[in-house]
């Protein structure tokens, strides 16, 4: 029998106390019981925000947090409302195998802005809120009509990742999962960790310039948070901008000449679009990642990997890892890895043509 990892033994476990993270403050208490219960959490704000114990219609503005709560929960069931932008990774993803209920879901009442329709969610009995932290005013709008509005942080590193999680984890009153999750997190960077003396002993000439493109042909880049912090991690040297300018241009990136580009899912860019130069506008035919072909087509699984707050990171980073160090990270399949936690957290069991085509294979010739 294969050998499970440590991250399935926690699966199989009934413990479900989930500790404070790097000093925010959680807290649940049943307000009544039966139907009407409610819990009280603690954003990111510091604010004291009283939810359903079983939310049943939940409305998710920010555009990363659907496969979190389908994550968390195992099912989307109760998702009433997702911007558009969340809609188009669904139809790109596993997800829509995972949770093919999500195909009639309303894509009108939230925004790829975060913005919402106050009203309408009120109208559709929305009874959870879930947004980013910069939107304030608006959870108190959704407050004063009675609708409960929990505000989280984006991650720049793997702890703000765990914190989001466990604070999704208690909003949504599924502790148990979110904590399976970032001890996978944690088992994750128990694994870069036992690498670093070998990143370390690498020289600038070993570390390939990498550039992570957000949408090609808005020429928007991952530039810094936890995109540049794995990059690090895993033995690469992330593109980032001066500090008098702050949208990259084509000048910028060809002084820079990446070595390694890694396309999102946030653009129809392919591989193959870079290597016949067939940009508008761009002239990519010099640049070393296009004459040695590394170009790559970011897998999407749950959702697109490439985003910061992407429930998969893990699986992001030892992707990256592989093609960036492949001498260092060399000790994975990356299709079992893919496999065994598909198996071990979703119950979902990827056929070769499903894992082929998260991986990008198509593209990434």
């Amino acid at each position: 029998m294969k050998k499970r990892s440590k991250f399935l033994a926690m699966l199989l476990s009934t413990a479900v106390a989930v500790s404070s993270l790097t000093g925010i403050s959680v807290f649940a208490a049943d307000k009544t019981s039966g139907e009407e219960e409610t819990r009280t959490v603690v954003d990111a704000t510091g604010a004291e925000v009283e939810v359903p114990a079983h939310p049943k219609r939940i409305a998710v503005p920010a555009m990363v947090l659907p496969n979190m709560v389908y994550a968390l929960q195992g099912n989307a069931e109760n998702i009433v409302s997702i911007p558009p932008a969340a809609y188009s990774g669904w139809e790109m993803s596993i997800l829509k195998d995972l949770a093919p209920e999500l195909e009639d879901v309303d894509t009108t009442m939230v925004n790829d802005d975060f913005s919402v329709n106050v009203e309408a969610l009120a109208d559709a009995d929305v009874d959870l809120v879930l947004n980013w932290d910069s939107e304030t005013d608006q959870a108190e709008q959704l407050k004063a009509l009675g609708i409960p509005c929990v505000l989280v942080s984006s991650a720049k590193d793997m702890d703000g990742l765990k914190n989001l999680v466990t604070m999704l984890g208690d909003a949504l009153n599924c502790e148990d999962r979110a904590k399976q999750a970032t001890d996978w997190y944690d088992e994750t960077m128990d694994y870069f960790n036992s690498k670093a003396d070998e990143v370390a002993a690498l020289s600038e000439d070993e570390m390939p310039r990498v550039l992570h493109f957000q949408n090609v042909h808005e020429m928007t880049c991952y530039t810094g948070g936890i995109n540049t912090y794995i990059t690090t991690l895993e033995g690469g040297q992330n593109f980032t901008l001066p500090e008098d300018i702050t949208e990259p241009s084509m000048e910028t990136i060809l002084e820079y000449d990446p070595e390694i580009i890694f396309i999102s899912n946030f653009d129809d860019v392919t591989p193959e679009d870079f290597y016949e130069n067939k940009l508008e506008g761009q002239d990519w035919s010099n640049v070393s990642a296009v004459k040695n072909h590394k170009v790559y087509k970011v897998p999407c699984g749950l959702y697109r990997w490439a985003p910061p707050n992407a429930f998969e990171k893990p699986l992001y980073m030892k992707w990256t890892a592989s093609i960036v160090q492949p001498e260092i990270f060399s000790d994975y399949d990356i299709r079992t890895e893919i496999s065994d936690f598909y198996k071990d957290y979703y119950g979902y069991e990827l056929s070769d043509e499903q894992l082929d085509s998260l991986l990008r294979l198509d593209l990434n010739k």
